[in-house]
């Protein structure tokens, strides 16, 4: 078998069709398509049966959430090389055979991953998934420092070698499971970025995406996990880099605290922020307009005089 490509599945009733259309129309010969049903209680289970010759699936009674349903179709797999898909993206033309080409030329080459497009839930473009300023930066080297700068490789847009998946663990069974576990393949694995997009990622109201301040409080703990359960973070990409990193997403979860009123809160991210980046101007400068964001709104409480 070369290609095992797995797709997890959950409540994605509307989408799932035009997914799977995709991922077929782009799937090279010799390969499986595992999808593992999440837990759904729409009509996904109805929409998989009716490609039941054309792939395996597993059905779990309950929904534990992306990664651990990815851990479990991989399980299952059997191919020489393993790529996932999301239920409610869609595959794009050369997905599969641009990214298995620079594998089978390279053994070097652990995983690829390429960019994507961002569409609405109506299939309308919005831009491309990862910015033209990273773009520019993955092109020139994949490594650690440049992955501590944001969750990169989305699994709809990897395809890697099965064994070194198997080594790596899988998926943690946390959020953001996607960014933690580039990091994790990056310290031990060789990555290529290939810059073209390979799929659409449907963005959706209610998707973790959408939950903005949730979303960016998961990216820092999992960071701050990440880097003290890994201490050749700091070895190889750098102490600046890793310091860096921590003070972005602090002055990230700052803001989404400073919008939701909370600016004590927010000052706390930000004096954090300042520690790790004492040369940054910028959240100096933001640590002071939430201070006085946070009085004004103090003296106009009721019962204040």
């Amino acid at each position: 078998m070369l290609l095992s490509v797995v797709v997890p599945a959950h409540n994605v009733a509307a989408y799932i069709a035009p997914a799977l259309d995709s991922l077929f129309a782009e799937l090279p010969a010799a390969s499986e398509v595992i999808v593992v049903d999440d837990g759904s209680t729409d009509g996904t289970a109805q929409v998989i049966d009716g490609y039941r010759d054309r792939l395996a699936t597993i059905h779990h009674p309950s929904a534990s959430g992306p990664g651990p349903a990815r851990n479990r179709g991989a399980a299952r797999a059997t191919g020489k090389y393993l790529a996932f898909h999301d239920a409610d993206d869609l595959v794009l033309p050369g997905r599969f055979s641009a990214e298995l080409e620079l594998l089978e030329a390279d053994p070097s080459i652990d995983l690829v991953f390429g960019n994507g497009i961002k569409i609405d839930p109506v299939g309308r473009p919005l831009g491309p998934v990862i910015p033209v300023r990273h773009v520019r930066r993955l092109s020139r080297r994949t490594g650690v420092a440049e992955l501590l700068r944001g969750s990169f490789v989305y699994p709809q847009a990897l395809t890697m070698r099965r064994e070194r998946f198997v080594e790596l663990g899988g998926f943690i069974e946390k959020p953001v499971e996607d960014w933690e576990f580039s990091l994790k393949a990056a310290l031990s694995c060789r990555l290529r970025f290939l810059d073209r997009p390979v799929f659409a990622y449907r963005r959706q109201e209610g998707s973790v995406s959408m939950r903005e301040r949730e979303y960016a409080e998961s990216m820092l703990d999992m960071l701050q996990t990440f880097v003290a359960d890994h201490a050749e973070v700091k070895r190889i990409a750098g102490t600046r880099a890793v310091r860096q990193a921590l003070a972005r997403r602090l002055a990230r979860c700052a803001r989404h605290r400073a919008r939701a009123g909370d600016a004590d809160s927010a000052r706390d991210a930000l004096l954090r922020a300042i520690e790790l980046a004492p040369g940054s101007l910028r959240y100096r400068w933001r640590y002071l307009t939430t201070a006085r964001l946070g009085r004004r709104r103090a003296s106009c409480a009721p019962g204040t005089t």
